[in-house]
């Protein structure tokens, strides 16, 4: 499946997907959600690692988190994306921070783990979706 996104510029080919997409800064999190639904998937936001563990502990299943690393509440995304692989072990993660010290956090990425940095393009964040969707 290939869609063209014109308003973003944006062409995916991994075709449809749920994307479990965890981010507080909800401007981000809102354009973030747009673009990947434009590309064709489905998108289910939260707006802290709380509410995303909520719904992966209510029994939802989703192809690929993609998580902020810092944001309030109980849970960061690191111990997210740990809830989310005891629950759904192949599952790949994005990790996206403005921080660069983060990286010592997430310490050594699996090869079902990207780290992306703040501030990241629409079709920076699609090339990275794709590659992890389609190499599943």
């Amino acid at each position: 499946m290939t869609q063209v996104v014109a308003l973003w510029g944006v062409e995916s080919k991994a075709g449809w997907h749920a994307i479990l997409l965890a981010e507080d800064e909800f401007l981000i999190r809102l354009i973030l959600a747009e673009v990947l639904a434009d590309s064709g998937h489905e998108v289910v936001e939260a707006g802290t690692a709380d509410e995303a563990a909520v719904l992966a502990n209510a029994g939802e299943l989703f192809d690929l988190l993609l998580t902020d690393i810092h944001m309030p509440g109980e849970l960061d995304g690191l111990a997210l994306a740990r809830l989310l692989r005891s629950l759904q072990p192949e599952i790949p993660v994005i990790y996206v921070t403005g921080r660069p010290e983060a990286l010592r956090k997430v310490g050594n990425l699996g090869p079902r783990d990207v780290f992306v940095r703040k501030p990241y393009s629409a079709r920076e964040v699609i090339a990275v979706v794709e590659k992890l969707l389609t190499d599943a």
